[in-house]
C-alpha cells in the first residue's frame, strides 16, 4: 500500500475546552486507529493544524469528513504528497492553551510543540510534510 500525507490548517468555531480538547482527542484517536491513520493534530488560540498520513483515499476522505465537522471552519489544504514510511506511529493531539491545559498523561497526547519533531526526525526520514509542520510550528504558535 502506497503511503500519503496531507497537511491543513482550520479554525475552530469557538474557543475549546479541555473537556472539548479531550473528547476530540478521545474520539479521533479512535476513529483514526480503525483507519489505520496516524498523524498529529496541533491546536493553539481557536487554530487547528493537523498532518494525517496513510492510505490517499483513507486520508482525503477523512479530511472531507473534518471539513464538514461542525467544530471547525475555514479549512485550508497546506500540502498532500507520497510518502515513504509513517513520521508518526500513532495520531496523536499537542496543543496549547491559555490556562495550562494539559492532556499529559492520555496516551494520545503528544509533547510536539514543546519538543518539536527532534524524537520522530531520528527515527524516520525526513519528508516533505514533516519539514512543512515543523517550520510551520512556530509561526503557528506566533513565535
Amino acid at each position: 500500500m502506497a503511503l500519503h500525507e496531507l497537511i491543513y490548517v482550520s479554525m475552530a468555531t469557538r474557543e475549546m475546552s479541555l473537556d472539548d480538547l479531550t473528547d476530540l482527542l478521545d474520539q479521533s484517536h479512535q476513529k483514526n486507529a480503525r483507519l489505520h491513520i496516524s498523524g498529529l493534530l496541533v491546536y493553539h488560540n481557536k487554530e487547528f493544524m493537523q498532518l494525517l498520513e496513510g492510505n490517499k483515499e483513507d486520508i482525503f476522505s477523512l479530511y472531507d469528513s473534518i471539513c464538514r465537522d461542525d467544530r471547525n471552519t475555514q479549512n485550508y489544504l497546506l500540502w498532500d504528497g507520497p510518502i515513504q514510511q509513517r513520521s508518526f506511529a500513532n495520531w496523536s493531539m499537542a496543543f496549547l492553551a491559555p490556562g495550562e491545559l494539559s492532556l499529559e498523561g492520555n496516551p494520545a497526547y503528544s509533547t510536539f510543540l514543546q519538543y518539536g519533531l527532534r524524537q520522530q526526525a531520528m527515527r524516520t526520514p525526513k519528508t516533505v510534510g514533516k519539514s512543512f509542520l515543523t517550520s510551520l510550528r512556530d509561526d503557528f504558535l506566533g513565535k
